[in-house]
C-alpha cells in the first residue's frame, strides 16, 4: 500500500509541475526562412490559423534586423500571441544567406531544447520568403509541404536522408561535409532540384536530384530511388530511355596502397527492376537484356567519377571518405588527408542485377 501512495503523489507533483499552453493563445510556428538582401537579414515565418476543427490557413509574418538574433524577437513584436518553437518543421535558407553561413542559425538549433533533431533544413535557390509565399498561396491549407516532400522523397526516390542531426554530425565532423535538399520555383510552384553542399557551413555548390540517386547509393542508403538510361536516339522524349528502380544496393569501400600512394576503391552493387521502357526495345531478348545492363554499368560508373571529381575540385566531402579512411588509419590526420583529397585516386566498380523486367515477364 504504501509504494502506491509514494507513486501517487509522484504523478501529483510531476502533474503540478507540467506548463500547458491553449493553442488558440500561441502563435506556432512551423517553417522558418532567412535571407540576406541589402545588408539586412530577413526572417520570414510560416504559422497556422486554426479554424473550425482541424480546418487550418497558413500565414507568414516578416521582419528584418541587422543581426540574425534579433529576427524572433522582433517576429514576436508583431504577432498579436506568443510565439512558440516547439512544432518547427523545416527551416529555409536563402541561397545569398547560406552563402554567407548558416552556422550562426544551427548553433542556436543545437541549442534549443524545444526544437527536435529531425527538423529538417533546407536551401532555397532565391529567397526563402519568396518560396514559403508560393507554398502557403498554392497549398492554401497546408502549413507543412516543403516538410512533407522533403520526407516522402527520401522515403521513396532520389533524396538522401537528411535533417538537423545528420547536418551538425556532419559539420563537426573533421572527416566530412554537410548536404541540405535544394529547392527551386518552377513558375508557380516549388521543385526539389537536388542537394545544396557545405563547406565550413558555407553553401558552395550543388548537384542535381538525378546525381543524388548516385549520393544516396554511394552513402550506402540501400532502398528506392530511380534511374533513367539512354539506350537510343528515338527521336521523341522518352521514347528511348530506360527507367530502373533501385530495389536494393549496397557500396563497400577499400582503402588500398599503390606504390606512394593510396587509390580508394568503391564496389556498388545494385538489384534493380525495369519500372519502364520503350516500346520498340525488346526486354524478354536475351542481348538487349545484357546490353541494358552492361550500358547502366558503365554510365553509372562514368557519373560517379564525375560527381567524385566534382566534390575533389570543390574540397567538399559529403559522402564521409574522410571519416572511412580515418577508421582504416592509425594516426590520421585531417589537414594531411584533405590535402591529397584533391588528388585522391578513386575508382568506382558497379554491377547492376536486373532481377525484374515489369509485369507480365
Amino acid at each position: 500500500m504504501k509504494p502506491l501512495l509514494v507513486i501517487a503523489a509522484l504523478l501529483l507533483l510531476l502533474a503540478g509541475c507540467k506548463s500547458s499552453r491553449v493553442i488558440d493563445e500561441i502563435q506556432i510556428i512551423q517553417e522558418m526562412g532567412y535571407d540576406y538582401h541589402d545588408g539586412k537579414y530577413v526572417g520570414t515565418a510560416v504559422y497556422p490559423t486554426f479554424k473550425q476543427g482541424p480546418m487550418t490557413k497558413p500565414n507568414l509574418l516578416t521582419t528584418s534586423s541587422s543581426t540574425v538574433y534579433d529576427l524572433i524577437p522582433r517576429l514576436s513584436s508583431k504577432s498579436a500571441l506568443p510565439i512558440e518553437e516547439g512544432q518547427l518543421r523545416l527551416i529555409l535558407f536563402g541561397k545569398e544567406f547560406a552563402k554567407r553561413g548558416v552556422t550562426q542559425i544551427t548553433h542556436s538549433l543545437a541549442r534549443n531544447n524545444k526544437v527536435g533533431s529531425h527538423l529538417l533544413l533546407g536551401v532555397s535557390s532565391g529567397s526563402a520568403q519568396e518560396l514559403l509565399d508560393i507554398t502557403a498561396n498554392t497549398t492554401l491549407s497546408d502549413t507543412l509541404y516543403l516538410p512533407n516532400l522533403v520526407e516522402q522523397n527520401v522515403r521513396s526516390m532520389n533524396l538522401p536522408k537528411t535533417n538537423l542531426h545528420l547536418f551538425l554530425y556532419n559539420y563537426f565532423s573533421k572527416g566530412s561535409d554537410p548536404f541540405l535538399p535544394y529547392f527551386e520555383k518552377k513558375g508557380s510552384f516549388v521543385k526539389l532540384e537536388g542537394l545544396a553542399l557545405f563547406k565550413d557551413g558555407k553553401y558552395v555548390g550543388k548537384v542535381s536530384l538525378r546525381d543524388s540517386f548516385l549520393v544516396k547509393i554511394l552513402l550506402n542508403e540501400t532502398k528506392n530511388g530511380v534511374y533513367q538510361l539512354k539506350v537510343g536516339n528515338r527521336g521523341k522524349q522518352g521514347e528511348d530511355r530506360v527507367m530502373l528502380e533501385n530495389l536494393f544496393a549496397t557500396s563497400k569501400y577499400e582503402w588500398k596502397r599503390k606504390g606512394h600512394r593510396h587509390v580508394l576503391h568503391i564496389f556498388v552493387h545494385i538489384h534493380a527492376s525495369v519500372r519502364d521502357y520503350p516500346s520498340w526495345l525488346d526486354m524478354s531478348h536475351k542481348k538487349i537484356f545484357s546490353m541494358v545492363k552492361k550500358k547502366m554499368e558503365d554510365e553509372m560508373e562514368h557519373n560517379i567519377r564525375r560527381l567524385l571529381r566534382y566534390f575533389q575540385e570543390k574540397e567538399i566531402d559529403p559522402l564521409g571518405i574522410g571519416e572511412f579512411v580515418r577508421s582504416k588509419t592509425r594516426h590520421w590526420n585531417a589537414d594531411e588527408f584533405y590535402r591529397e583529397y584533391k588528388d585522391l585516386e578513386i575508382k568506382p566498380h558497379v554491377t547492376v542485377d536486373i532481377i525484374q523486367t515489369g509485369i507480365g515477364e
